[in-house]
């Protein structure tokens, strides 16, 4: 039977994002129905959004920046588009995506349901896509995704965000300890975005929320799309825009708002409430699960080979 997937996508004057929503669709198998939600946060002109406004499928809400700057409100915006599809999918606007990705990610949601998974959440970092000169480029490996570690003790005592490193994955794990905010994946509703989550600290916010709620963080088995990390190279309509380098005066400002909301919902037994945690587990039930203290502030599992 056809399924329906939705799409949450924000972009920040992103060139990126007209390709990602048509390579999504491309890419698909076509058996299921696709519904795009989308927020895109332009810097002055916004002339090129209009050929992704006649994609079909996809409604869009724009705003001119300053205004609703950040990850957590343009997701939320966003997020207001989804109207009960089968399975919530979250990308950022610079993706690319391996053929019948949605027959993909589906059977996988069954398979760990099978297993005894109530709630799978698939999530991982992508494999890289890059530009060569008007070239698009990605990188083939065999390689099965990559698992996340812990990096800088200092930042997760001080704000409760600790750096997310990545590794290959170990053989036969299929746990995640956090989650990968340009790639998302679960079955019916996923969760509503914070609208004070600027940037920083984002994943480990959801990833903690997402546990509390009920849902099982887990990898995918096999890679199945790309991801344009920051290229400053890259010349063109390609080059993608920062909004810290762009807006630097609000960027210190929002993040202190986030850093504060991060810090108060993740400390001692945590905060729960809309937005914030969910009451199916605790955060010291996330914490023993990912490694950290959250009272503390420690990190108390590292990654063996490097020694951390």
């Amino acid at each position: 039977m056809k399924k329906s997937i939705f799409i949450q996508i924000t972009s920040y004057h992103d060139y990126e994002l007209e390709k990602t929503i048509r390579n999504a669709i491309a890419q698909s198998s076509g058996e299921n129905h696709l519904a795009f939600g989308v927020h895109s946060l332009f810097h002055d002109d916004n002339s090129w959004l209009d050929p992704v406004k006649e994609i079909p499928n996809v409604k869009l809400v724009e705003s001119k920046a300053p205004e609703h700057l950040g990850i957590g409100v343009g997701r939320y915006l966003a997020d207001r588009f989804y109207s009960g599809e089968d399975y919530y999918f979250q990308v950022d606007a610079h993706s690319r995506f391996d053929k019948n990705w949605d027959k993909f990610l589906i059977n996988d949601v069954n398979k760990y349901k099978a297993m005894g998974y109530a709630k799978p959440l698939i999530t991982n970092y992508p494999k890289p896509y890059w530009y060569d000169g008007e070239e698009e480029k990605t990188r083939e490996h065999k390689e099965v995704i990559t698992q996340f570690w812990w990096r800088d003790k200092h930042r997760f005592e001080l704000y409760r965000t600790p750096m997310q490193g990545s590794t290959m994955n170990k053989e036969g794990n299929v746990d995640c300890i956090s989650v990968s905010g340009g790639c998302i994946f679960t079955e019916g509703y996923f969760q509503e975005p914070n609208e004070l989550i600027f940037a920083d600290g984002e994943e480990i916010f959801m990833a903690a929320r997402a546990y509390t709620e009920g849902f099982d963080i887990l990898l995918p088995s096999d890679t199945f799309m790309y991801h344009l990390y920051t290229d400053h190279n890259s010349t063109g309509k390609n080059k993608r825009k920062l909004v810290p380098v762009d807006w630097p005066n609000e960027t210190i400002r929002l993040e202190s708002i986030s850093k504060d909301e991060i810090k108060l919902v993740l400390s001692g037994d945590g905060v729960t409430g809309r937005y914030r945690l969910g009451t199916q587990r605790t955060l010291a039930q996330y914490g023993e699960f990912a490694g950290l203290d959250f009272k503390t502030g420690k990190v108390l599992k590292y990654d063996n080979e490097r020694g951390e």
